[in-house]
């Protein structure tokens, strides 16, 4: 099961952001199963935004976007996914606009038609209420693809995927166990490492992955394993680190252990 994260704005692309809220997803997401192929930042441009959206879909499963669906004219991406869903378009929901005048009400500020633009969603949407901000989420399914579209403000974002979007994902799809397990070396740098474990690395199962973390004076070796069953991706990921052992008695100062991902 792969996964896309495109954010959209200019803010991030000129750096007067920092783009966490991609890093973010992609640990939630694989904590569930799911693998992100690729991150994206892209301008609120219209048609950057369409090719970004057809070039994902082909490439995954489920496309999440983030950013561009506050009230300011900047703000296209509603208009645009509208318009890459085959001209769909916008009807306004009127729970959405209680649920925005509930939270302006808690600060004092008043209701009008740039807030109530906010409630226009696609027809084609699964509304997402979005319980921590204006702007609601979305969720599509389109050609066997999920697209979800989540508000840039972190804390808005991450309400909606804790809430909404990781337990429709779970249970819309059947997703594997994945295991990760970091063996800790020091005093030896990389490129010694992989000379040294170069066979066994080479013999390493499809559904077993190496990576490397190189930093001063150490280099971590992450180990990942996804698949069906649990039980036995645990077996053989206990095996590989007992092998690396036996290859790097001198180096290695300790291992971690990464989550568990449990089917749902």
């Amino acid at each position: 099961m792969k996964a896309e994260v495109i954010t959209i704005g200019d803010e991030i692309l000129i750096g007067q952001i920092v783009d966490t809220n991609s890093q973010w997803i992609g640990k939630e997401l694989n904590k569930i199963g799911v693998s992100v192929y690729q991150i994206s930042s892209i301008q609120d441009q219209k048609e950057h935004i369409l090719k970004a959206l057809k070039e994902a879909q082909s490439r995954a499963d489920i496309v999440i976007i983030t950013g561009g669906l506050g009230p300011t004219k900047d703000d296209i991406t509603k208009k645009t996914i509208a318009t890459y869903f085959k001209d769909d378009t916008l009807v306004e929901y009127p729970e959405v606009i209680a649920n925005i005048k509930r939270i302006l009400n808690k600060v004092k500020h008043p209701f009008n038609a740039v807030q109530k633009y906010q409630a226009q969603l696609p027809s084609k949407a699964t509304l997402l209420m979005n319980h921590f901000g204006t702007a609601p989420g979305m969720w599509f399914y389109e050609n066997d693809t999920v697209f979800v579209s989540l508000p840039g403000v972190p804390y808005e974002m991450k309400g909606l995927m804790q809430n909404a979007v990781i337990p429709a994902i779970q249970s819309k799809f059947e997703l594997p166990f994945i295991i990760h397990k970091t063996i800790m070396t020091y005093g030896t740098g990389e490129s010694v490492i992989a000379e040294r474990i170069e066979d066994w690395e080479n013999n390493l199962p499809s559904h077993i992955k190496l990576a490397y973390l190189p930093s001063f004076g150490r280099v971590r070796l992450r180990l990942s394993a996804k698949g069906n069953e649990e039980v036995l991706l645990k077996a053989q990921m206990d095996q590989k680190v007992r092998e690396l052992h036996n290859l790097l008695p001198d180096i290695i100062v300790g291992v971690e252990d990464g989550d568990s991902i449990e089917k749902k």
